[in-house]
């Protein structure tokens, strides 16, 4: 498959993209047998052959990763402003995984990590259409003509305006109302934004399912390795 040298060294474990451009612009790649210093330079990992610094550029195993993230774990693979990040909560790997899309800091749930850049993009994309689940609760009792309001496409929240999304009650009673949210985008702090927007702050918030996949009975902090037949 061909791709971006950058990219490519970029997945294959060896530094950041930042990084990769940097090796390339001094001269530290070749290219079956040629240094190449051009950004932007195509590559195929199956038919050339590439070196880093003098070494054999191999192609990553791929590896894919479900974590039930908790609340207070920032979505970064580096932060130096960040206490804790989401990559302390794996056990040292030989490959670099980076997390499929975001959860913000104080929203728990399933985060998907991977050196699989194309499954990636295809997951986070809005024309492919994922949907992302959430469970969320609210404060005060939520009715369903603002459940309605909510659900419709063309909600303007500050910088942009929302596609239609799904919501279901699961629980309400005078003082909270807990809600099942399916969007089809994931722009940051959405659902956050959209429940302050009509008056009902979000007291808690985990996502539950991400495409097909479910966080099941996965305890918080832990994590496993997604099977092919979840790949698939």
């Amino acid at each position: 498959m061909k791709q971006r040298l950058n990219k490519l060294i970029a997945h294959s474990g060896v530094c950041s993209r930042r990084k990769a451009d940097e090796l390339i612009s001094s001269g530290k790649v070749c290219v079956n047998g040629k240094t190449v210093t051009v950004l932007g330079t195509v590559v195929d990992i199956n038919h050339d052959s590439i070196t880093v610094n003098a070494k054999p550029l191999n192609a990553e195993k791929k590896i894919y990763i479900l974590l039930h993230k908790p609340v207070g774990y920032t979505t970064t693979t580096k932060d130096e402003h960040a206490e804790k990040t989401v990559l302390e909560l794996l056990p040292k790997l030989s490959e670099r995984v980076y997390p499929v899309g975001r959860l913000d800091k104080d929203t728990a749930g399933l985060l998907i990590l991977t050196n699989d850049g194309k499954l990636s993009y295809e997951l986070t994309h809005p024309k492919f259409e994922i949907d992302r689940v959430y469970e969320a609760t609210v404060k005060n009792a939520v009715n369903r003509l603002t459940i309605k309001k909510l659900e419709r496409s063309g909600l303007e929240i500050d910088d942009y305006v929302t596609s239609a999304c799904r919501i279901r009650i699961i629980d309400r009673d005078k003082t909270k109302t807990t809600l099942q949210v399916t969007l089809r985008e994931g722009r940051k702090r959405q659902i956050r934004r959209m429940f302050n927007l009509v008056r009902h702050p979000v007291i808690e918030l985990k996502r539950v399912q991400f495409g097909k996949l479910q966080l099941g009975g996965l305890n918080t902090g832990k994590w496993r390795y997604i099977t092919k037949k979840e790949i698939i």
